[in-house]
């Protein structure tokens, strides 16, 4: 009888702690990838082709009277946290897009990418 109180105690406790974790996820921005991203030519893609891609962009900075730079930025976050220890584990994705833009058409572009994982 007192092994099946200990186990119910120690059953009802562990319920009780995992009922205080939660699951997280953020995105925001622009979806970014890889293949996505492959398909700007740089001197060939226009504009309405670079929208119809990401959509309008993050920011737009004029660099000069012919060029204006488009920046795209975009994270994903998911991770778990608990009530009494914090977050115990996540899976971070950001990624960054630069474009120059001249006269409507691409001239140069780069993409970053960076992942970052704790598991617990």
């Amino acid at each position: 009888m007192k092994n099946i109180k200990k186990f119910l105690l120690i059953l009802c406790s562990i319920l009780a702690l995992s009922a205080c974790s939660q699951k997280n996820f953020v995105e925001q921005g622009t979806p970014l990838n890889n293949a996505k991203v492959s398909k700007i030519v740089e001197g060939s893609s226009t504009e309405v082709q670079i929208l119809s891609l990401f959509g309008e962009p993050t920011t737009k900075t004029a660099i000069n009277s012919n060029e204006t730079q488009w920046t795209y930025q975009y994270t994903k976050k998911s991770s778990t946290s608990h009530m009494l220890i914090g977050e115990t584990q996540y899976n971070i994705i950001e990624g960054k897009l630069d474009i120059i833009m001249s006269k409507g058409v691409v001239t140069w572009f780069n993409y970053d990418e960076n992942q970052r994982q704790k598991k617990w």
